[in-house]
């Protein structure tokens, strides 16, 4: 861990600037999901203190107004869409606020005081959300509202930023854009996530009752690479760019989908 409490992120080289802050939300998913899978409370106890400095690292990332930007020196990525590019993004403080309200289910067994911390935290910053990022009935993605995405809308669901009364038009547009075939994205329409980003909208659509919705997308959106005989998921819809990989194990979460949905 950095002394600021980020997390580095692995790669196969010394690239500190290639830490993303959002992916210690990740992080503190998997440290969750494995202690839902494993009941393996010494792990859980081995890394309380580094979820501690985590959760205390992301936070203490707040601008005057109360939301989170990224440090210098850390990656700004949210993802490989269209989305906005600008300090503070509606994905990363939402995905925070995440990581916050699970990270609240697990200390009501190993610190209770903590649940009542980050679920405080997690409330002051959904608030700061809506009155930054909501507007015209969407979750923008940045305080300008130039884009709405379906990761936006996906962590705004799952975070229960999003009224009971919202989640049926965010869940609609979801599922819309993604079995539009269409992968580029047009000015005004909701921004298309990536298939790794993917698993969020999966998780949304999932919780909300819409699995019919994920097995057609992945059929879809998915099946076009087994269509077209390649063996492996791809990092993007297209992958253009010079780096771009055609062989991308994060892309390939729908297996884990599909055995929640079918076990």
């Amino acid at each position: 861990i950095y002394p600021d409490g980020i997390l580095p992120s692995v790669a196969p080289a010394e690239v500190h600037a290639y830490t993303i802050p959002r992916y210690n939300c990740m992080w503190v998913e998997l440290l969750v999901l494995h202690w839902q899978q494993s009941g393996d409370a010494a792990l859980v106890r081995q890394l309380w203190p580094t979820l501690k400095q985590v959760l205390a690292a992301l936070l203490g990332l707040q601008n005057e107004e109360g939301l989170l930007v990224h440090p210098p020196g850390r990656r700004f990525y949210i993802d490989w869409s269209a989305t906005a590019q600008s300090d503070p993004h509606l994905v990363f403080n939402l995905h925070v606020v995440l990581a916050l309200q699970i990270a609240a289910e697990l200390a009501n067994e190993f610190e209770p005081e903590m649940a009542t911390i980050w679920q405080a935290a997690a409330g002051k910053l959904q608030q700061r959300c809506r009155e930054g990022f909501v507007g015209n009935g969407r979750f923008h993605d940045d305080l300008a509202h130039t884009t709405h995405s379906q990761l936006g809308a996906a962590l705004a669901l799952l975070t229960g930023t999003a009224t009971p009364e919202e989640a049926d038009n965010l869940l609609n547009e979801i599922v819309a854009r993604s079995l539009n075939e269409r992968d580029e994205h047009e000015d005004g329409e909701m921004v298309l996530a990536s298939p790794f980003m993917h698993h969020y909208i999966f998780e949304a659509l999932g919780g909300n009752g819409r699995t019919q919705a994920i097995l057609n997308i992945i059929k879809l959106r998915w099946g076009r690479w087994v269509r077209q005989g390649y063996p492996t998921t791809w990092e993007n819809w297209n992958v253009d760019f010079p780096d771009g990989s055609q062989c991308h194990a994060f892309s390939a979460h729908p297996r884990y989908h599909l055995a929640k949905i079918f076990r």
